[in-house]
C-alpha cells in the first residue's frame, strides 16, 4: 500500500471511529435526566369517540381513569419509580422498575395488574411531559373501566409534571 492510500484508509478510519463515538448521547440512555421527583400539575386526554358518542363528555369522564392523578408525586430514582398508585378509594405506594431510552419511557407495572405503561417523554427542565402510547392508555381503560370500550375507538393521556427541589 503506498503512502497516499494508507493515508486515505486512516482519514476513513478515525472518521468512523469518531462517527460511533458520537452517534449515541449518552444522556439519551441516562436515567440520571429524569432522577428526582416530580409533582403531576396537569393531565390532557385525546379521546376519538365513536359515531354518536359526545367527545367533550368522554374527554371529562376520561380523566378520571388515567394512573397518575393531578397532585400525585413521582420520584425516579436510579432504576425504579416510586409512587402511589390511587384508584377511587384504593391507594397503595409501589416501587416499579424502570428504563428510559432516547426519549421513551417504560415502567414495568406490578406483575397483576396487565397494563402497559409506556410513551414517550418531553424534557426541557424543570417541565416534563410524559404522554402514553394509545395502546397503554388503552390497557388502562381496559383494567379500570371496561365500558368506554363500547364507546371509543382510542383514547391517550399526556402529563405534564414539574421537577420538585
Amino acid at each position: 500500500m503506498n503512502t497516499r492510500h494508507t493515508f486515505h484508509f486512516l482519514i476513513c478510519l478515525i472518521s468512523l471511529l469518531i462517527f460511533i463515538a458520537c452517534g449515541d448521547d449518552p444522556k439519551d440512555t441516562k436515567n440520571e435526566l429524569l432522577e428526582g421527583s416530580w409533582i403531576v400539575q396537569n393531565k390532557t386526554i385525546n379521546v376519538w369517540p365513536r359515531v354518536g358518542e359526545d367527545e367533550a363528555a368522554l374527554r371529562d369522564s376520561l380523566l378520571d381513569y388515567t394512573f397518575f392523578n393531578e397532585g400525585s408525586v413521582i420520584t425516579f430514582r436510579e432504576d425504579s419509580i416510586h409512587l402511589v398508585i390511587d384508584y377511587m378509594e384504593w391507594q397503595r405506594p409501589a416501587v416499579l422498575p424502570y428504563s428510559y431510552h432516547k426519549n421513551y419511557l417504560k415502567i414495568t407495572p406490578p406483575s397483576q395488574l396487565p397494563l402497559l405503561l409506556e410513551g414517550t417523554v418531553e424534557l426541557q427542565n424543570p417541565v416534563m411531559q410524559f404522554t402514553l402510547t394509545t395502546e397503554s392508555y388503552m390497557s388502562i381503560l381496559q383494567v379500570l373501566h371496561p365500558s368506554f370500550y363500547d364507546r371509543i375507538l382510542s383514547a391517550n393521556v399526556s402529563y405534564f409534571m414539574q421537577r420538585q427541589n
